[in-house]
């Protein structure tokens, strides 16, 4: 007689614990009481549509840029000064920033180009640099018989101010160089934020100046054109 073996009855448990596991895993994410597919319950309940983007806060309006209008012009040329009073008869070009040294009482406005029509006027942005308030190398100009006749008595860690649409920023001189006129390398740009001034020298010549005058700044500690 063949004796039959006794079936193990652990067996029944592990199946009906993997069908459990199974059941469990197709209904994870589902509500219990999801209505068949293909019903009118079920095709009314519809995956709700991703909700919209917030909407970005606007960009705040630019800052509005003045300053004094006070211009010292003891140390002007005679025909600097001429020049001067017969630019302010003209329409003023938009303002792009205000350089401020506040050791040597400078204050400008800067506008854009280098323009006998800007400079007669004001200090004017070198063509091709940065605008003021943007990274990179912002390159000023201004006549040495004018405006800028009092960097004669810059120094090296003078503070130096640029009021942009953005900010008021803040730099220190770093250095100071004569160079010739055709070193345009001073207005290169730079991997970091910088103010380059430029203006002809000697600043007393008689004629048409055979060389350049040089301040570079770069951003002062805390300073937003730093950031």
């Amino acid at each position: 007689m063949v004796q039959h073996q006794p079936r193990s009855h652990r067996t029944f448990p592990v199946v009906a614990l993997t069908l459990a596991f199974a059941a469990t895993l197709a209904s994870c994410g589902r509500s219990g009481d999801t209505p068949p597919a293909g019903t009118p319950a079920a095709a009314a309940i519809a995956t709700p549509a991703p909700a919209p983007a917030p909407t970005p806060a606007p960009a705040p309006p630019p800052r509005e840029l003045t300053w004094s209008k006070k211009v010292d012009m003891k140390l002007w040329s005679t025909v600097r000064v001429k020049a001067y009073k017969a630019a302010l008869e003209r329409e003023t070009p938009p303002t792009l920033a205000i350089l401020r040294i506040p050791r040597l009482d400078l204050e400008v406005p800067v506008y854009d180009g280098t323009t006998d029509a800007v400079l007669d006027l004001a200090a004017g942005r070198i063509e091709d640099t940065a605008l003021p308030g943007t990274p990179g190398n912002v390159g000023i100009a201004a006549h040495r018989d004018g405006f800028f006749r009092v960097l004669k008595d810059i120094k090296e860690g003078d503070a130096l101010l640029l009021d942009t649409p953005v900010a008021t920023e803040q730099y220190r001189v770093e250095w100071i160089r004569i160079t010739i006129p055709t070193d345009v390398s001073v207005i290169d740009a730079t991997p970091g934020p910088a103010v380059t001034l430029v203006g002809c020298y000697p600043f007393y010549y008689q004629g048409s100046a055979p060389q350049r005058f040089i301040v570079r700044a770069v951003p002062a500690a805390g300073s937003p054109a730093g950031s």
